[in-house]
């Protein structure tokens, strides 16, 4: 029998990441076979040394967990990303590529040129169409790509972290009753995610962990780098 095809995921958040591997079977499912997470080691004035930080903590953690490098999944921060929910007359799906591109160049507030850009269709109804756009400045998405390049792996898609989560929750508790909220609470900002009878509603925040950090570090009047760590040993 031929070994299960490897899928690799990579987490790339404002101060810290996660590595996950799966493995394919062959009726479709998939499993987690090995997970890491590394710290960055940033505080909030620290990202121009981010890619290097990026790079050094990859490389330690495919080695810790003695992961082979390969085609890789990433999942980007929601901060990062201009995202806008579009409703669409209900066109053919050929015809979906071009009045979205038309609803990017209306949106999108930076030139079309500097950004990439993708969406994803939510849902359909018989009067209109509920699209997701999401677009994010060119030069973030290059310089992750290059330190992921650097650091050994693959980059094979790319994905903003709430749809990711809103997608994960889909498939997993799809048919469930009521209005289910999902919060992810990062480094900068937390994500909300609304999902009900189809529909989703995405908010971030700027509230988040390095906000408690911060208040800690006031408090105590120490650096920001001991004070994430009195918060992470003490809870």
């Amino acid at each position: 029998m031929l070994k299960s095809e490897a899928i690799l995921a990579l987490d790339i958040g404002s101060s810290g990441i996660k590595l996950a591997e799966f493995e394919k079977g062959d009726d479709g499912s998939i499993e987690l076979t090995n997970f890491a997470i590394g710290s960055l080691g940033l505080g909030p004035g620290d990202d121009e040394e981010r890619g290097r930080y990026l790079v050094l903590t990859i490389k330690e953690m495919l080695k810790e967990r003695q992961i082979r490098p390969g085609l890789v999944v990433l999942s980007v921060s929601g901060q990062t990303v201009f995202s806008r929910f579009v409703k669409l007359p209900p066109v053919d799906r050929e015809k979906v590529d071009q009045i979205v591109a038309y609803e990017a160049q209306q949106n999108v507030p930076f030139p079309i040129e500097e950004v990439v850009w993708d969406y994803q269709l939510i849902g359909t109804g018989d009067k209109e169409l509920d699209v997701m756009l999401a677009a994010i400045k060119g030069e973030i998405i290059e310089s992750l790509t290059d330190a992921v390049e650097e650091a050994g792996l693959a980059p094979d898609l790319i994905d903003v972290a709430p749809m990711a989560l809103y997608n994960a929750a889909r498939y997993n508790i799809e048919g469930s009753a009521g209005c289910q909220l999902l919060i992810d609470i990062g480094a900068r900002s937390t994500d909300l995610i609304f999902l009900e009878s189809g529909r989703v509603f995405l908010r971030s925040i700027p509230v988040a962990g390095n906000t408690i950090t911060q208040g800690i570090a006031r408090e105590r009047d120490i650096p920001f780098n001991e004070a994430e760590r009195l918060k992470i040993d003490h809870a």
